[in-house]
């Protein structure tokens, strides 16, 4: 079995407007690829910025899809906030309280079986100094790109986080201490406190983990090119 190598390619802030792109898909390589318009922006349900580029026709369908459905993937997640504050602060009855529990648990759960899964790892993003990186791309369709437009690199070198150690570091703190002081509230506040409360400072908890995690370094990949030869 025949491995493709992969590399990174990374376009700098200045040279997306002209981009030549080849028409060789950047998922395999495929030389009779569909052109499909995606977004740029790390707001999945912003259409624009979008770069039209070059994919093999099931990833071109799964992309198509994605695009259609992301202006909507707000709404899910306003139903499910909604629902939980009816159930965690209104005075509901029984069945409105299980029936609020249950839309804030099953949106999201529909929502995300709709939106189609397995999107190409080549999917474009900026990064914090403004340029354009497209993860995994095949090496032959990373020559192309270079070919075309003097300035544009590849890499395997990880990509560097979206922002600074001191931003994530912050955020880790502020959340350890709102899920500390949360569990003191719920301790100490004399009543029988909703479930989805509690659940809450573990979910606070977690991300503050995952935060403080955020402040490494990335880890360097495994193997592969610097840049092709």
């Amino acid at each position: 079995m025949i491995i493709m190598q992969r590399t990174d390619l990374v376009v700098p802030s200045e040279l997306v407007a002209g981009l030549q792109i080849p028409a060789l898909a950047i998922t395999d390589g495929a030389a009779d690829p569909d052109w499909v318009e995606v977004s740029l922006s790390t707001w999945r349900f912003r259409r624009r910025p979008s770069l039209r580029l070059p994919l093999d026709p099931r990833s071109a369908g799964k992309a198509r899809r994605d695009r259609r459905l992301a202006p909507w993937s707000p709404l899910p997640v306003l139903i499910a906030l909604a629902a939980w504050s009816a159930a965690t602060f209104g005075d509901l009855s029984r069945p409105g309280n299980l029936v609020a529990i249950t839309v804030a648990g099953g949106v999201p759960v529909a929502w995300s079986l709709l939106r189609p899964r397995g999107l190409p790892r080549q999917v474009p993003y900026r990064t914090r100094l403004g340029d354009l990186r497209i993860p995994q791309v095949p090496v032959e369709v990373a020559r192309e790109w270079a070919a075309r437009n003097p300035g544009v690199t590849a890499t395997d070198e990880p990509a560097p986080r979206q922002h600074t150690r001191r931003f994530y570091a912050a955020w880790s703190v502020g959340l350890l201490l709102a899920a500390a002081g949360l569990l003191v509230v719920l301790a100490n506040d004399g009543r029988e406190d909703f479930i989805l409360l509690w659940m809450l400072a573990p979910v606070l908890l977690l991300t503050a983990v995952s935060m403080a995690l955020k402040t490494q370094s990335p880890a360097r990949p495994g193997t592969g090119p610097t840049w092709p030869s």
